[in-house]
């Protein structure tokens, strides 16, 4: 008896299980050369526009419960805050030459 669970597998059965190699690579983290003082105002924007985007996900996906009210209100401008601000950085991140 063999046992196909210790077998190669093939290229074409690969590319459909999930693996560290095959995803892609998230920029939430801002690493820092040796020597280097700050981290470019690129790779800030990047990171900022990726917590902002996250939280809007978490927000649209799982929704919040508050207990009163008049809190629905502050949740739903923050909401639109941060909706505002995932636009406004992803247009930045467009522009040509910013340094």
């Amino acid at each position: 008896m063999r046992d196909d669970r210790y077998r190669p597998f093939d290229i074409a059965e690969l590319e459909d299980k999930p693996s560290l190699i095959n995803q892609p690579i998230h920029d939430e983290v801002i690493e820092l050369r040796p020597g280097q003082a700050a981290a470019s105002l690129h790779a800030l924007l990047v990171g900022v526009r990726n917590q902002a985007q996250a939280l809007l996900d978490r927000l649209e996906t799982r929704g919040v419960y508050v207990p009163r009210e008049g809190q629905r209100e502050v949740v739903r401008a923050l909401y639109v805050a941060t909706r505002n601000q995932v636009r406004a950085l992803s247009a930045v991140l467009e522009l040509e030459g910013l340094e």
